[in-house]
């Protein structure tokens, strides 16, 4: 590297400390506590359990995905359709391939033939 390289190089990551140890200096006034109760202000700080916690952050959103995931999944299963991961590969198909009925018009021959349905011109 040359010097003028290292050089930048310090002058970002110093800047970049610098930078972080402001924000981490203004972070003291952000942390204050609830301030002491007084009759018609704030209220204590309640007691948060860890078990309930867990419960209303993980669990109502696990919920939330079961339920959803059965709304999805409950009518194929109800139709009795194989939901395996290689029962859904799509068929071949062919758009706009051969087909075998029997009142199909036939393809033109040259290019003067009227057959085959629809034709345009320039």
């Amino acid at each position: 590297m040359t010097s003028n390289a290292v050089r930048r190089l310090l002058a970002v990551l110093s800047l970049a400390g610098a930078s972080a140890l402001l924000v981490l200096a203004s972070a003291g006034s952000a942390s204050a506590d609830t301030p002491e109760p007084r009759p018609g202000s704030w209220e204590p700080k309640p007691d948060i359990d860890v078990l309930h916690a867990f419960l209303v952050l993980g669990g109502i959103p696990l919920l939330v995905l079961v339920v959803i995931t059965l709304l999805f999944v409950a009518p194929a299963l109800a139709r009795g359709e194989d939901l395996s991961p290689n029962a859904l590969e799509p068929e071949n198909q062919w758009l706009g391939g051969p087909r075998k009925a029997a009142g199909e018009l036939a393809a033109p021959d040259s290019e003067d033939s009227k057959a085959g349905g629809a034709g345009g011109s320039w």
